[in-house]
Protein backbone atom coordinates (compact mmCIF):
# COMPACT_ATOMS: atom_id res chain seq x y z
CA UNK A 1 0.00 0.00 0.00
CA UNK A 2 1.43 3.38 -0.98
CA UNK A 3 1.64 5.88 1.59
CA UNK A 4 -1.32 8.14 1.51
CA UNK A 5 -0.37 12.22 0.68
CA UNK A 6 -1.49 14.83 2.80
CA UNK A 7 -5.25 16.49 2.09
CA UNK A 8 -6.34 19.88 2.90
CA UNK A 9 -7.96 18.47 5.76
CA UNK A 10 -4.09 17.84 7.13
CA UNK A 11 -3.07 20.37 9.93
CA UNK A 12 -1.30 23.46 8.79
CA UNK A 13 2.39 22.48 10.28
CA UNK A 14 2.03 18.55 9.35
CA UNK A 15 0.96 19.86 5.34
CA UNK A 16 4.30 22.20 5.23
CA UNK A 17 6.21 19.87 7.01
CA UNK A 18 5.04 16.08 5.78
CA UNK A 19 4.50 15.38 9.33
CA UNK A 20 2.41 12.84 10.62
CA UNK A 21 -0.08 14.15 13.60
CA UNK A 22 -0.31 11.33 16.09
CA UNK A 23 1.50 8.31 17.05
CA UNK A 24 4.27 7.70 19.47
CA UNK A 25 7.94 7.76 17.81
CA UNK A 26 11.12 6.11 18.80
CA UNK A 27 11.71 7.76 22.24
CA UNK A 28 15.40 5.51 22.52
CA UNK A 29 17.22 2.72 20.64
CA UNK A 30 17.90 0.99 24.02
CA UNK A 31 21.68 -0.68 23.17
CA UNK A 32 24.16 -3.03 25.05
CA UNK A 33 27.85 -2.28 24.69
CA UNK A 34 30.98 -3.69 25.41
CA UNK A 35 32.41 -0.63 27.02
CA UNK A 36 30.66 2.46 27.47
CA UNK A 37 33.27 5.03 26.71
CA UNK A 38 33.68 3.97 23.37
CA UNK A 39 30.09 4.26 22.11
CA UNK A 40 29.57 7.69 23.94
CA UNK A 41 32.76 9.16 22.56
CA UNK A 42 31.06 7.74 19.02
CA UNK A 43 28.04 9.18 19.15
CA UNK A 44 28.90 12.52 21.05
CA UNK A 45 32.07 13.60 19.47
CA UNK A 46 31.22 12.37 15.70
CA UNK A 47 27.06 12.51 15.57
CA UNK A 48 26.59 15.54 18.07
CA UNK A 49 24.44 13.72 20.94
CA UNK A 50 24.43 15.28 24.40
CA UNK A 51 25.21 13.52 27.09
CA UNK A 52 21.77 13.69 28.95
CA UNK A 53 21.73 11.25 32.00
CA UNK A 54 23.83 8.49 33.62
CA UNK A 55 22.67 6.19 36.18
CA UNK A 56 23.68 3.28 37.97
CA UNK A 57 20.99 0.41 37.75
CA UNK A 58 20.36 -2.44 39.89
CA UNK A 59 17.73 -4.03 42.03
CA UNK A 60 14.81 -6.48 41.92
CA UNK A 61 12.53 -3.83 39.21
CA UNK A 62 15.56 -3.61 36.75
CA UNK A 63 16.45 -7.79 37.44
CA UNK A 64 12.49 -8.34 36.48
CA UNK A 65 12.45 -5.96 33.85
CA UNK A 66 15.23 -7.46 31.66
CA UNK A 67 14.99 -10.88 33.07
CA UNK A 68 18.40 -10.73 34.68
CA UNK A 69 19.29 -13.01 37.45
CA UNK A 70 19.59 -11.75 40.91
CA UNK A 71 22.30 -9.16 42.06
CA UNK A 72 23.07 -7.88 38.32
CA UNK A 73 23.79 -4.45 37.96
CA UNK A 74 24.12 -2.52 34.88
CA UNK A 75 25.33 1.56 34.24
CA UNK A 76 22.82 3.58 31.32
CA UNK A 77 24.23 6.91 29.64
CA UNK A 78 21.64 8.43 27.75
CA UNK A 79 22.40 10.47 24.19
CA UNK A 80 20.50 12.96 22.50
CA UNK A 81 19.04 16.12 22.38
CA UNK A 82 17.14 18.11 25.06
CA UNK A 83 14.70 20.02 23.06
CA UNK A 84 13.79 16.24 20.96
CA UNK A 85 12.20 13.68 23.34
CA UNK A 86 12.73 11.20 20.79
CA UNK A 87 15.83 9.72 18.19
CA UNK A 88 18.15 9.44 21.53
CA UNK A 89 20.16 6.22 22.47
CA UNK A 90 19.77 4.30 25.53
CA UNK A 91 23.61 2.59 26.32
CA UNK A 92 23.25 0.11 28.67
CA UNK A 93 27.21 -1.55 30.07
CA UNK A 94 25.61 -4.81 31.84
CA UNK A 95 27.80 -6.27 34.42
CA UNK A 96 27.74 -9.88 33.69
CA UNK A 97 29.72 -12.53 32.36
CA UNK A 98 29.27 -14.19 28.99
CA UNK A 99 27.80 -11.39 27.42
CA UNK A 100 27.45 -12.24 23.61
CA UNK A 101 27.55 -10.11 19.99
CA UNK A 102 24.20 -10.23 19.00
CA UNK A 103 24.73 -9.20 15.53
CA UNK A 104 27.98 -11.81 14.45
CA UNK A 105 27.17 -11.36 10.67
CA UNK A 106 29.11 -9.03 8.11
CA UNK A 107 25.64 -7.81 6.69
CA UNK A 108 22.61 -6.89 7.56
CA UNK A 109 20.80 -9.88 6.11
CA UNK A 110 18.87 -10.71 9.56
CA UNK A 111 15.70 -10.34 11.09
CA UNK A 112 15.60 -8.22 14.26
CA UNK A 113 16.43 -4.34 14.83
CA UNK A 114 19.67 -3.26 12.46
CA UNK A 115 20.40 0.47 12.56
CA UNK A 116 20.67 3.75 13.34
CA UNK A 117 19.98 6.43 11.03
CA UNK A 118 21.22 9.74 11.24
CA UNK A 119 21.05 13.02 8.70
CA UNK A 120 24.11 14.74 7.76
CA UNK A 121 24.94 18.07 6.36
CA UNK A 122 27.74 17.03 4.73
CA UNK A 123 27.86 13.07 4.22
CA UNK A 124 30.98 12.92 2.14
CA UNK A 125 33.09 14.94 4.47
CA UNK A 126 30.60 13.00 7.45
CA UNK A 127 32.09 9.03 6.37
CA UNK A 128 35.80 10.35 6.05
CA UNK A 129 35.35 11.74 9.78
CA UNK A 130 33.64 8.31 10.92
CA UNK A 131 36.31 6.20 8.90
CA UNK A 132 39.09 8.21 10.61
CA UNK A 133 37.23 7.32 13.80
CA UNK A 134 37.34 3.03 13.03
CA UNK A 135 33.55 3.53 12.00
CA UNK A 136 34.33 0.85 8.14
CA UNK A 137 32.17 2.00 5.43
CA UNK A 138 30.76 -0.74 3.60
CA UNK A 139 30.70 1.39 0.27
CA UNK A 140 30.80 5.53 -1.30
CA UNK A 141 28.01 7.32 -0.35
CA UNK A 142 24.73 6.27 -2.75
CA UNK A 143 22.33 8.09 -3.89
CA UNK A 144 18.80 6.84 -4.49
CA UNK A 145 16.16 8.07 -6.78
CA UNK A 146 13.29 7.84 -5.16
CA UNK A 147 11.10 9.85 -7.58
CA UNK A 148 8.41 12.13 -6.00
CA UNK A 149 10.70 11.53 -2.63
CA UNK A 150 13.79 13.41 -4.08
CA UNK A 151 17.31 11.12 -4.14
CA UNK A 152 18.75 10.80 -1.09
CA UNK A 153 22.54 9.99 -0.40
CA UNK A 154 23.00 7.34 1.71
CA UNK A 155 26.18 5.45 3.68
CA UNK A 156 26.15 2.66 6.08
CA UNK A 157 29.03 2.12 8.22
CA UNK A 158 30.00 -0.46 11.12
CA UNK A 159 29.33 1.24 14.34
CA UNK A 160 30.06 0.11 18.12
CA UNK A 161 28.62 -3.04 19.28
CA UNK A 162 27.78 -4.24 15.74
CA UNK A 163 25.03 -1.65 15.56
CA UNK A 164 25.00 -0.27 11.97
CA UNK A 165 25.08 3.70 11.60
CA UNK A 166 23.30 4.77 8.42
CA UNK A 167 24.08 8.15 7.06
CA UNK A 168 21.66 10.20 5.16
CA UNK A 169 22.10 13.36 3.37
CA UNK A 170 18.84 14.74 2.06
CA UNK A 171 18.50 15.87 -1.28
CA UNK A 172 16.15 16.09 -4.41
CA UNK A 173 14.52 18.47 -6.61
CA UNK A 174 12.65 21.42 -5.86
CA UNK A 175 9.21 20.42 -4.70
CA UNK A 176 10.67 17.45 -3.64
CA UNK A 177 9.21 15.32 -0.23
CA UNK A 178 12.71 15.23 1.14
CA UNK A 179 13.01 18.77 1.12
CA UNK A 180 9.85 19.19 3.46
CA UNK A 181 12.09 17.65 6.22
CA UNK A 182 15.08 19.46 5.53
CA UNK A 183 12.92 22.47 6.16
CA UNK A 184 11.85 21.27 9.28
CA UNK A 185 15.63 21.32 10.32
CA UNK A 186 16.10 24.49 9.61
CA UNK A 187 13.40 25.76 11.06
CA UNK A 188 13.96 24.05 14.56
CA UNK A 189 17.37 24.67 15.44
CA UNK A 190 19.22 23.35 12.29
CA UNK A 191 22.06 20.62 12.23
CA UNK A 192 24.27 20.07 15.60
CA UNK A 193 27.64 20.79 16.44
CA UNK A 194 28.88 17.97 14.21
CA UNK A 195 26.62 18.41 11.39
CA UNK A 196 24.21 15.58 12.62
CA UNK A 197 20.74 15.33 13.86
CA UNK A 198 19.03 12.63 16.56
CA UNK A 199 18.17 9.64 15.25
CA UNK A 200 16.27 10.01 12.54
CA UNK A 201 15.09 6.20 11.54
CA UNK A 202 16.01 2.83 12.78
CA UNK A 203 15.07 -0.39 10.91
CA UNK A 204 13.59 -3.32 11.87
CA UNK A 205 13.85 -6.46 9.55
CA UNK A 206 10.50 -8.91 10.31
CA UNK A 207 9.68 -12.27 8.99
CA UNK A 208 6.13 -11.27 9.47
CA UNK A 209 5.46 -7.68 7.51
CA UNK A 210 1.53 -7.33 8.47
CA UNK A 211 1.68 -8.40 12.02
CA UNK A 212 4.87 -6.19 12.79
CA UNK A 213 3.23 -3.26 10.56
CA UNK A 214 -0.06 -3.74 13.04
CA UNK A 215 1.70 -3.48 15.72
CA UNK A 216 3.07 -0.15 15.14
CA UNK A 217 0.03 1.86 13.90
CA UNK A 218 -2.45 -0.11 16.08
CA UNK A 219 -0.88 -0.25 19.49
CA UNK A 220 1.42 3.39 18.91
CA UNK A 221 -0.37 5.00 16.52
CA UNK A 222 2.51 5.64 14.36
CA UNK A 223 1.59 6.02 10.35
CA UNK A 224 2.62 4.68 6.92
CA UNK A 225 4.50 7.46 4.91
CA UNK A 226 6.44 5.58 2.36
CA UNK A 227 5.76 2.10 1.16
CA UNK A 228 8.43 0.84 -1.67
CA UNK A 229 9.64 -2.65 -3.09
CA UNK A 230 13.60 -1.76 -2.65
CA UNK A 231 16.30 -3.66 -5.51
CA UNK A 232 18.83 -2.80 -7.94
CA UNK A 233 22.56 -3.03 -7.63
CA UNK A 234 22.74 0.58 -6.14
CA UNK A 235 20.94 -0.96 -3.36
CA UNK A 236 22.89 -4.19 -2.85
CA UNK A 237 26.00 -2.25 -2.76
CA UNK A 238 24.48 0.00 -0.30
CA UNK A 239 23.21 -2.61 2.23
CA UNK A 240 25.33 -5.51 1.45
CA UNK A 241 22.14 -7.26 0.45
CA UNK A 242 22.73 -10.99 -1.89
CA UNK A 243 22.51 -10.80 -5.81
CA UNK A 244 19.07 -9.82 -6.82
CA UNK A 245 17.47 -9.43 -3.44
CA UNK A 246 14.22 -7.57 -3.29
CA UNK A 247 12.96 -5.94 0.20
CA UNK A 248 9.56 -3.84 1.44
CA UNK A 249 10.31 -1.17 2.87
CA UNK A 250 7.77 0.73 4.65
CA UNK A 251 8.75 3.99 6.81
CA UNK A 252 6.38 4.41 9.81
CA UNK A 253 6.27 8.11 11.51
CA UNK A 254 4.81 8.97 15.23
CA UNK A 255 4.29 12.58 15.41
CA UNK A 256 8.03 13.95 15.23
CA UNK A 257 10.55 14.20 12.52
CA UNK A 258 12.54 11.87 14.13
CA UNK A 259 12.29 8.08 15.97
CA UNK A 260 10.46 6.90 12.86
CA UNK A 261 11.19 3.24 11.77
CA UNK A 262 12.17 1.53 8.74
CA UNK A 263 10.35 -1.94 8.67
CA UNK A 264 12.16 -4.04 6.43
CA UNK A 265 10.49 -7.29 5.14
CA UNK A 266 12.80 -9.41 2.85
CA UNK A 267 10.77 -11.17 0.45
CA UNK A 268 13.16 -13.62 -1.75
CA UNK A 269 16.57 -13.92 0.24
CA UNK A 270 17.66 -15.54 3.26
CA UNK A 271 18.15 -14.25 7.27
CA UNK A 272 19.93 -14.95 10.13
CA UNK A 273 17.19 -14.78 13.25
CA UNK A 274 19.57 -12.83 15.66
CA UNK A 275 16.26 -12.27 17.84
CA UNK A 276 17.19 -14.87 20.90
CA UNK A 277 20.11 -13.34 21.18
CA UNK A 278 18.86 -9.86 21.59
CA UNK A 279 18.18 -10.23 24.93
CA UNK A 280 20.37 -8.43 27.88
CA UNK A 281 23.27 -8.89 28.96
CA UNK A 282 24.20 -9.19 25.56
CA UNK A 283 25.65 -6.85 23.17
CA UNK A 284 23.90 -4.65 20.14
CA UNK A 285 20.67 -3.37 19.65
CA UNK A 286 18.41 -4.84 22.27
CA UNK A 287 15.44 -2.87 21.88
CA UNK A 288 13.34 0.05 20.38
CA UNK A 289 12.02 2.20 23.76
CA UNK A 290 8.61 4.17 23.22
CA UNK A 291 6.76 6.69 25.98
CA UNK A 292 3.60 6.26 26.40
CA UNK A 293 0.75 8.01 27.83
CA UNK A 294 -1.36 5.11 29.35
CA UNK A 295 0.98 1.88 29.97
CA UNK A 296 -1.90 -0.13 30.62
CA UNK A 297 -3.99 0.93 27.64
CA UNK A 298 -1.30 0.57 25.35
CA UNK A 299 -0.60 -3.16 27.20
CA UNK A 300 -3.94 -3.84 26.06
CA UNK A 301 -3.53 -2.89 22.62
CA UNK A 302 -0.98 -4.97 22.57
CA UNK A 303 -2.92 -8.28 23.85
CA UNK A 304 -5.25 -7.85 21.18
CA UNK A 305 -3.05 -8.61 18.55
CA UNK A 306 -2.01 -11.38 20.81
CA UNK A 307 1.53 -9.68 21.64
CA UNK A 308 3.85 -11.87 23.50
CA UNK A 309 4.74 -9.90 27.41
CA UNK A 310 8.59 -10.04 27.83
CA UNK A 311 8.45 -8.35 31.13
CA UNK A 312 5.68 -7.20 32.94
CA UNK A 313 4.57 -3.30 34.67
CA UNK A 314 7.04 -2.32 37.40
CA UNK A 315 7.79 1.03 38.61
CA UNK A 316 11.52 1.63 38.71
CA UNK A 317 13.65 4.82 38.47
CA UNK A 318 15.04 5.97 34.40
CA UNK A 319 17.00 8.47 33.58
CA UNK A 320 16.32 11.62 32.72
CA UNK A 321 12.46 11.03 33.59
CA UNK A 322 12.78 9.78 37.13
CA UNK A 323 9.93 7.57 38.42
CA UNK A 324 8.83 5.37 35.64
CA UNK A 325 5.84 2.46 35.22
CA UNK A 326 7.62 0.18 32.16
CA UNK A 327 7.14 -3.39 30.29
CA UNK A 328 8.67 -4.96 27.63
CA UNK A 329 6.76 -6.88 25.43
CA UNK A 330 7.61 -8.82 22.04
CA UNK A 331 7.04 -8.10 18.59
CA UNK A 332 4.41 -10.15 17.15
CA UNK A 333 5.91 -9.59 13.56
CA UNK A 334 9.55 -10.86 14.56
CA UNK A 335 9.89 -11.33 18.23
CA UNK A 336 12.22 -8.02 18.79
CA UNK A 337 11.89 -6.06 22.21
CA UNK A 338 10.09 -3.28 22.46
CA UNK A 339 10.34 -0.85 25.74
CA UNK A 340 7.11 0.57 26.81
CA UNK A 341 7.77 3.64 29.44
CA UNK A 342 4.96 5.54 31.10
CA UNK A 343 6.31 8.52 33.31
CA UNK A 344 4.73 8.55 36.56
Amino acid sequence: MNATPPTDATPSAARDYGLADSGSPVHAATIGVADLARPVARYRDHLGLDELGRQALSGRAFEAHWSLPPGSTATLVVLGEARHPCGRLALVEFDAPGRQLIRDIPDQSMFGLINLNFYSEDIFAHTQRLEAAGCRPWSAPQEHDMGVMGKPIEVMLEGPDGVIINLIELRGDPGARVLRTRAWIDDHGGFNRCGTTPMVTTAHHVKAYEPAREFYTRVLGMSVRNDLVLGGEAMERFTHYPKGARARDTYLQGDHVYGKIALMHPLNFACADVIPKAVAPNIGYLAQTFLVDDLAATLARAAELGTEVFSAPVEMDLVPHGRVAAAIVRNPGSGALHQLVQAT
